[in-house]
């Protein structure tokens, strides 16, 4: 069980504490006011975790920092390192923001919390190739070289490939298909895989939650939410249930949005 569900658990038991007969004495009335400062406060932690509007600004503002923070840090492996990572940017754009060939995405899930996972994105530029007017686009680049996945090429448009190894440039014969064991080279394969694991695996991903600043976001609203309603705060020896859910609702409803 959840804490949201020990909550409301717990406030039930309030019920019959706040509600009595007019004439007890005060220490009654002590009893009913704290019962019902209580249950209050607690019917808006209930409600604020089943808020749509709060759930959904929560997880936005989370994860909008995470996926900043984790794009500058495949940024900067990438350019340090750009054999290993090359293949996540169009051609010859490694390490830039605007060039990447991949983003996180968000499953949402019926709480606060969500899960996170990584999408490889088509390219959109030309092969570079210096030997030939006709080229082409190699749209599945990042996924197909971080698979390792072989690839044969073969002359389209054309009547043979052309194409320079280290410095070598090599004709194929008319009509011939190469095929390549590792495209984009060795030191690429599984890389981003393993730079998603060590940035979701270690301190980053808890430094850029933290820098989020969600707490700060929704301080004052919370506040505002959980401050006992003047009617409640009145000598009374009695108090409604169905009320002071209602005052509850309103509050959560004026701080962060409507409940749906």
């Amino acid at each position: 069980m959840d804490s949201s569900a020990l909550l409301v658990q717990a406030a039930s038991g309030l019920e019959r504490l706040m509600v009595g007969a007019g004439g007890k004495t005060l220490k009654d009335s002590n009893v009913a006011q704290i019962s019902a400062a209580i249950y209050y406060q607690a019917k808006v932690v209930s409600k604020l975790t089943t808020n749509k509007t709060f759930q959904s600004k929560f997880q936005k503002v989370i994860f909008d920092q995470i996926q900043k923070d984790f794009g500058e840090y495949v940024d900067s492996l990438a350019r340090t390192k750009p054999k290993s990572l090359h293949h996540m940017y169009e051609w010859k754009k490694t390490g830039l923001p605007t060039a990447r060939l991949f983003k996180l995405k968000k499953i949402d899930s019926k709480d606060l919390s969500f899960r996170l996972d990584y999408m490889t994105l088509p390219s959109k530029s030309l092969v570079p190739n210096k030997y030939s007017k006709r080229r082409h686009v190699f749209t599945n680049k990042a996924s197909i070289i971080e698979q390792g996945t072989p690839v044969r090429i073969a002359p389209k448009n054309a009547e043979r490939l052309v194409f320079e190894i280290n410095g070598l440039v090599i004709a194929m014969p008319k009509g011939a298909a190469v095929y390549v064991k590792n495209p984009g080279g060795t030191a690429a394969k599984n890389q981003f895989k393993l730079a998603y694991a060590r940035f979701f695996s270690g301190q980053l991903v808890n430094n850029s939650i933290k820098r989020s600043g969600f707490q700060n976001i929704f301080k004052n609203g919370m506040s505002k939410s959980l401050a006992v309603p003047t009617d409640i705060r009145k000598v009374k020896y009695s108090f409604s249930p169905g009320t002071i859910n209602m005052q509850a609702e309103s509050a959560i409803t004026a701080a962060f949005g409507g409940l749906s």
